[in-house]
């Protein structure tokens, strides 16, 4: 019998976003996918307000596309301090979209207006070897609440 070679899923101990901060070279400068594609796509509107701002102010319209690309980072690749630590730009939205009774947490509406709140009880109880036989079934919580009295 010959052996055969496995393949194994390293997804699930992995995770599907565990090549989110692996670095490959792009040219001849080492970085993220991620940081590439941000750095091309902020280059169009860096390019329009270059070619805009041009003939008013020549060479220093160039500095529009250093703007345009630290707003695209600060925007995207930037993440809070404290909570989820969710992108600059998810939390811009959220922040923006709540109102009152209802907020956003994730991009997903969170009604607390619709909301009953109630009492956490403690659902554990020491076991006492030492009583007769208890009655084990019970129809209500409060039916065992009370026979550990």
């Amino acid at each position: 019998m010959s052996a055969v070679n496995s393949l194994y899923s390293l997804t699930p101990m992995t995770g599907r976003t565990s090549g989110a901060d692996r670095t490959t070279v792009i040219g001849t400068v080492e970085m993220k996918w991620r940081t590439f594609w941000i750095a091309i796509f902020a280059m169009v509107p860096g390019g329009i307000l270059t070619a805009v701002f041009y003939p008013m102010i020549d060479g220093y319209s160039f500095l529009w596309i250093a703007i345009t690309e630290g707003l695209a980072f600060y925007l995207i690749e930037r993440r809070s301090k404290e909570g989820l630590r969710l992108r600059t730009y998810q939390a811009f939205f959220d922040k923006k979209r709540s109102n009152v009774n209802e907020f956003y947490l994730c991009g997903q509406r969170i009604d607390v207006a619709g909301e009953e709140f109630g009492t956490v009880r403690q659902i554990t109880a020491p076991v006492d070897r030492g009583k007769a036989s208890r009655k084990t079934e019970f129809t209500t919580f409060e039916d065992f609440e009370e026979s550990l009295r």
